[in-house]
């Protein structure tokens, strides 16, 4: 058998993280599911080539068809909406779970598969449905134990309006390398002093939001812009009113890899831990009939596991084969996962453990090991 049987950033995984994983991914379903948002499956392979990106592993069918394997599900439930659930009435509350496979990792996350949990709001306006994913995303987190939570916001618009303003290609792409890469020294050798003035502006929004307030509305140049700064404050605002003490953090100066997103941003950061927890925005669905403005929200669980404090106790309990099938539900109904025992000895605390399990049923009663 060869040494590197499996590549990179994949992983065979035989740790109690299954169990937890499993166990966390039902609880934020469940939790989706009683907020409204109706469950839906997406297939890992499509043959649609929308916002094909660079980090999307690709395969080719016996009749000659690029196949893409999902590396994000967000898109996929966008195609759904204008597919399967073209005919249904606004908003559509949908929601999903899958592993989804990216070519390369990055220093945050290595890790090249992973399951994603999310929801989307699709046909709503209102800024009430970017803080509606707000909540729904912070009390799905909270109630997987996930504490001291910070939530990054942040927007493209007054990028984009900087940057539709330079029309010398080249400039341009070079401008949205330093961006990404947050280099203001070398983006004001550059420009001209009037559009230094507005870069300044939008880097000197990063901090908390509280303490940036005044420096937001110094964006407020255009229509766009000064729209875009009320939503942000309203959106705010309204989540703050019912999560007054979650850390609220502006960055405007945040690129996005997945090019999709067209308004606020938002991604949830646990202290102390490598990597985003769950990330959403704005986006437009477009086809060639119409366009609908979306917002929703992912959970990566590698993070999530990593962040929760809460911690999955096992209770697995060795009985005998022919224990009644009414003392099996009584146990389970006790939270105990029953494992029978098939061999011929007496089960005693050395069989319970080689059996991995930490209780045992002794003359009809539960002993500990």
């Amino acid at each position: 058998m060869k040494n590197n049987l499996i590549p990179e950033g994949f992983k065979d995984d035989v740790t109690s993280q299954v169990v937890t994983e499993h166990k966390f991914k039902n609880l934020i379903v469940n939790h989706f599911l009683s907020n409204g948002y109706n469950l839906v499956k997406t297939p890992l392979v499509e043959n649609f080539d929308f916002e094909e990106g660079n980090n999307v592993f690709q395969l080719i069918s016996k009749k000659g068809e690029k196949l893409n394997i999902r590396d994000d599900i967000t898109l996929q439930v966008a195609r759904l909406s204008r597919t399967r659930l073209s005919k249904q009435n606004y908003p559509l509350r949908l929601c999903y779970y899958g592993e989804v496979v990216r070519k390369k990792g990055t220093m945050l996350r290595p890790e090249r598969q992973f399951l994603q949990i999310g929801a989307e709001c699709i046909g709503v306006q209102n800024f009430l449905a970017d803080v509606e994913m707000m909540q729904l995303a912070y009390s799905s987190l909270s109630l997987v134990g996930i504490k001291d939570i910070t939530i990054e916001v942040s927007s493209r618009i007054f990028f984009d309006i900087f940057l539709s303003n330079v029309s010398n290609l080249n400039l341009k792409k070079e401008l949205q390398r330093l961006i990404k890469i947050k280099n203001l020294k070398e983006i004001c050798k550059l420009l001209s002093v009037k559009n230094q003035n507005y870069i300044k502006k939008i880097f000197s929004c990063t901090g908390i939001y509280k303490d940036k307030q005044d420096k937001l509305e110094q964006l407020a140049i255009n229509e766009s812009t000064s729209l875009e700064v009320e939503n942000i404050k309203n959106i705010i605002k309204c989540f703050s009113t019912n999560n007054n003490k979650v850390n609220i953090f502006l960055d405007l100066c945040e690129i996005d890899d997945k090019n999709y997103h067209s308004g606020v941003r938002f991604t949830f950061f646990a202290n102390n831990i490598r990597g985003e927890i769950a990330k959403g925005g704005r986006y437009i669905i477009k086809d060639s009939n119409k366009s609908d403005i979306a917002t929703g929200f992912t959970c990566y669980m590698d993070s999530i596991l990593r962040a929760s404090n809460s911690k999955i106790i096992e209770k697995k309990i060795l009985v005998p084969f022919n224990t009644s099938p009414i003392k099996i539900k009584d146990l389970i109904l006790k939270n105990y996962s029953v494992v029978k025992y098939q061999g011929k000895d007496e089960i005693s605390k050395k069989i319970t453990k080689d059996q991995r399990c930490q209780f045992y049923l002794h003359n009809k009663s539960i002993k500990k090991v």
